[in-house]
């Protein structure tokens, strides 16, 4: 290993440095320190700028609503209509939030807060105000712009007054009766205020203008004096770096033209092939990489390495190419076996020739791409899974598009035979049982659209909990209220299997009611006649509360589990083809459910039923038991 190359090179480097810092550390500091100067020099000239164009850009818009406001007046003098006088007070605001804010400016201490409202109202644009504020605060003792400040505080005062006139405009005619001379005598006043205004605004905007030529003229200058100083610096220490450079140039030529090599291809370890392949050189990081000493490597045949560590066969050809032809080669992608692991390198080199062009062979970098490989195969797999979930939605989508019509088809062709009378106008009965039917279908679609809409909101983010502790025993009492007959009405048993010294829970009872309604929903939609549906709950070892719904249905492959939790994933059957449905009951409980920090669980195999666990975490189970008192005996439904 050549390390005292390596040594040398370091030793070149680190006397230069010295060198030049004790040759130029004053120069430097002092050119640095002026380019800063003029730096903030000019950033403080822009701004100042900037900001003067803001106030003249304000007071063409002060201007502007100041004459609307003065044609408003008079035509409300003549038409008396309200919104006349609205609209006159609606320019009004620009010039009265100018005044606002200039006022909040003047206060010891200024009151920023209230100048950003005034600014705002003053149409001024947002980006503009801090700037306008600044140059306030800073130089309204400067006589230019104090004078348009001056401007600025008796074009208030007329603003003031001509609000006055409209406001004693606006009583006469409130009062019913205006007369001519009255009428005449306020607009003449009116007018005296505007020609007053219109000098003032033309005052300030060359007030304004002479302090931008002023401000502009003394940063030319010192910038002028900025750039001599800064070009004379920067000619002295380009003259001493050429003769320093000059003299250090042969010392540090081959060390110089190596490293730069390194520092174009960028990676970690260095390392060096002779022309037959055999490694010279690798540098310590490549130790500290592979766990061993770089000595073990020098005198190995990289080349071989290389050809038959490489991961594809079409980088094999581009490095094949690449030595056959002595160019250089990049990102050469090698699996090396580490123990029982497979780590990943990409090699990258170029050729190296002496002062007669003879090939010498090859100086270039390695890096450890392992991670990278890695997140890459996470990258692809999540894009199949994401291309999954994408034609699952796809499915979903024509899926519904059936879900969808069924009810409006009900609903549209029974209105329609309604509306129509097409059984005559006396079949009173059968269209009471097309009503039926239409309420029905109307409630199913909005089943539908509910939850869609309910699943879209837990996954934007946007669904709170309106939590209460709630009795474990009334939620259930609720269950078999809300679904008994429908058990008894297809001949299924329901059974509550609920110990009774369980505590309450702490929840979105509705949420929660919800999930457990849409779990029964489902044991009873996939359980034939003569089956049996059980929910049962229990504490587990870690104080969390388990709630259970078990069905002898028609179960689930194992295989299509994942299916069926995931949003807008069905399972086709023969079975549940005889049924509406969705597909969003099972993930919109798993969503709810974890919306409360639980977790829901599914264990099915086809053919042998069914059962889904809704775990609540223990900080969700209340400390206090249930009274005995307050939990009925559980009875079984009879089917």
């Amino acid at each position: 290993m050549r390390q005292p190359a390596n040594r040398y090179g370091r030793e070149a480097l680190s006397d230069v440095a010295r060198q030049q810092l004790q040759s130029y550390g004053v120069i430097l500091g002092v050119f640095l320190f002026l380019l800063v100067a003029a730096l903030v020099a000019s950033w403080g000239a822009v701004k100042m700028v900037d900001s003067t164009r803001a106030y003249v850009t304000g007071e063409g818009r002060y201007s502007k609503a100041e004459k609307i406001a003065v044609l408003r007046l008079r035509r409300y003098a003549f038409s008396a209509r309200p919104q006349d006088y609205a609209r006159f007070l609606d320019a009004m605001a620009v010039p009265s939030g100018d005044h606002a804010a200039r006022v909040a400016l003047q206060e010891s201490p200024p009151d920023i807060r209230a100048a950003k409202a005034g600014f705002l109202l003053g149409e001024n644009h947002p980006a503009d105000i801090a700037g306008m504020i600044e140059l306030f605060r800073l130089f309204s003792w400067w006589h230019p712009f104090a004078a348009a400040v001056s401007d600025w505080r008796e074009g208030d005062g007329l603003v003031s007054a001509l609000m006055a006139e409209g406001n004693a405009l606006h009583a006469m005619i409130a009062k019913g009766h205006v007369d001519n001379a009255a009428r005449a005598r306020l607009l003449a006043r009116t007018d005296a205020i505007d020609d007053r205004l219109t000098v003032l605004e033309n005052q300030f905007s060359a007030h304004l203008g002479l302090a931008a030529r002023t401000a502009s003229r003394l940063v030319v200058i010192s910038l002028s004096a900025m750039t001599v100083l800064l070009w004379t610096l920067g000619t002295v220490l380009a003259t001493l770096l050429v003769k320093r450079q000059l003299m250090l140039g042969g010392r540090l030529e081959t060390s110089e033209r190596r490293f730069r090599d390194f520092a174009d291809i960028a990676s970690d370890w260095y390392w060096e092939m002779d022309a037959n392949g055999i490694v010279t050189y690798v540098s310590e990081r490549f130790g500290t990489i592979i766990a061993a000493q770089p000595d073990r490597v020098i005198g190995t045949d990289a080349d071989k390495f290389i050809r038959e560590s490489v991961v594809s066969p079409e980088q094999r050809e581009a490095y094949l190419s690449a030595i056959l032809n002595q160019r250089e080669f990049r990102g050469i992608q090698v699996a090396v076996r580490d123990g029982h692991a497979i780590r990943h390198w990409s090699v990258s080199a170029r050729p190296k020739f002496d002062a007669q062009q003879n090939f010498l062979g090859y100086r270039g970098v390695g890096r450890d791409i392992t991670d990278d490989v890695r997140d890459d195969l996470v990258l692809r797999e999540a894009k199949v899974r994401a291309e999954i979930a994408n034609r699952a939605k796809s499915e979903f989508l024509a899926n519904m598009s059936h879900e969808l019509r069924t009810p409006l088809n009900a609903i549209l062709g029974f209105s329609d035979m309604i509306a129509e009378q097409s059984l005559g106008p006396d079949a009173v009965d059968r269209y009471s049982e097309y009503a039926v039917d239409i309420h029905k279908s109307g409630r199913h679609l909005l089943a539908i659209i509910d939850d869609i809409l309910d699943l879209a909101k837990i996954e934007a983010g946007h669904t709170e909990l309106a939590e209460s502790e709630v009795p474990l025993s009334r939620l259930m009492d609720m269950f078999r209220t809300f679904l008994g007959h429908r058990f008894v009405e297809c001949g299924i048993a329901f059974e509550v299997d609920v110990p009774h010294d369980l505590p309450s829970i702490w929840i979105d009872k509705r949420k929660m009611a919800q999930v457990i309604i849409n779990l029964l929903s489902n044991a009873l939609k996939f359980t034939p006649r003569g089956g049996k549906v059980v929910v049962s709950s229990r504490i587990e070892k870690d104080g969390s509360l388990a709630i259970s719904v078990r069905d002898t249905g028609i179960g689930i492959a194992r295989e299509d589990i994942q299916t069926v939790l995931a949003p807008f994933g069905q399972v086709e059957s023969a079975f549940s083809r005889k049924h509406h449905g969705t597909g969003l009951g099972l993930p919109l409980a798993r969503s709810l459910t974890e919306l409360h920090g639980g977790t829901l669980s599914l264990e099915s195999d086809l053919g042998q039923g069914t059962t889904v666990t809704v775990t609540l975490p223990a900080v969700r189970v209340t400390l206090a038991p249930q009274r005995s008192d307050e939990i009925e005996p559980r009875q079984a439904l009879a089917r």
